[in-house]
Parts: C-alpha cells; structure tokens; sequence
C-alpha cells in the first residue's frame, strides 16, 4: 500500500513540475527551452512538456479512482524509459559524482514508483 501511495505521488509531482514548467515557458514568451535529457527543445518541448504532464495527472487521477489502471502502469514505465534513455543515452552531463548520484537515485524512486505502478494493477480490490 505505502509504494502506490508512493508511486501516486511521485508522479503527481513529475506531472504537476512538468506542466509547471511549460506554462512558464509558455507565459512569458521563453520558447528556446532546452532540457538535454529529453529528445524535444524549444517550442516542442514546451508543447510536449504541458502534454506529457497533462496526461500524468490525467492517468492518476484515473488510476486513484480504480478506473483505466494500465494507463497508469504504462505511464510509470514510458517515465522510467525517458529517464534511462535521457540520462544515460543522450548528451546530459552529470556535473561531476553528486550530480551522478542524485539521477541514480532519481531514476530508482522512478522505478520504485513503477513497481507501485505494478502493483495497483496487479492487485486491485476486488469490486463490491
């Protein structure tokens, strides 16, 4: 139980930074954003940066509501692949062995909440 809980909020977080960040970007003009971790910059990026974080908040409150669960599940999993693929496969630089730490450890509470994402679709309550 304490890892979906987890698992909800972490990416109720994710979700709520992301979109954050694109209405930022969006109100006050500042379209060269650039995050080199993610395959999109500029205008793209804002764009995919509000979509990405609707849709995050979007399957959550899906989830919480026992409704639609996989969607979850496969937001847990697509968050944990951009991370990999964004950190660690692409020209992001760490900033030396603390910041190496600090997204070890960011992509492990990603892939915690991914199990907790498992774990409220694989065990559901039973309907009454």
């Amino acid at each position: 139980m304490i890892v979906k809980i987890y698992s909800y909020v972490f990416h109720l977080v994710l979700a709520l930074f992301m979109t954050g960040l694109a209405a930022l970007a969006f109100s006050t003009g500042m379209h060269n954003l650039q995050l080199a971790m993610l395959p999109w910059s500029g205008m793209a990026l804002s764009w995919w940066l509000l979509g990405l974080g609707l849709a995050g908040i979007a399957t959550i409150a899906l989830a919480v509501r026992g409704m639609l669960r996989v969607l979850f599940l496969v937001w847990t999993v697509v968050v944990v692949a951009l991370m990999i693929r964004g950190f660690f496969f692409s020209p992001y630089t760490f900033g030396g062995w603390e910041g190496l730490r600090m997204i070890l450890l960011l992509v492990a509470g990603a892939g915690l909440a991914a199990v907790g994402g498992w774990l409220q679709f694989r065990y559901a309550p039973a309907r009454r």
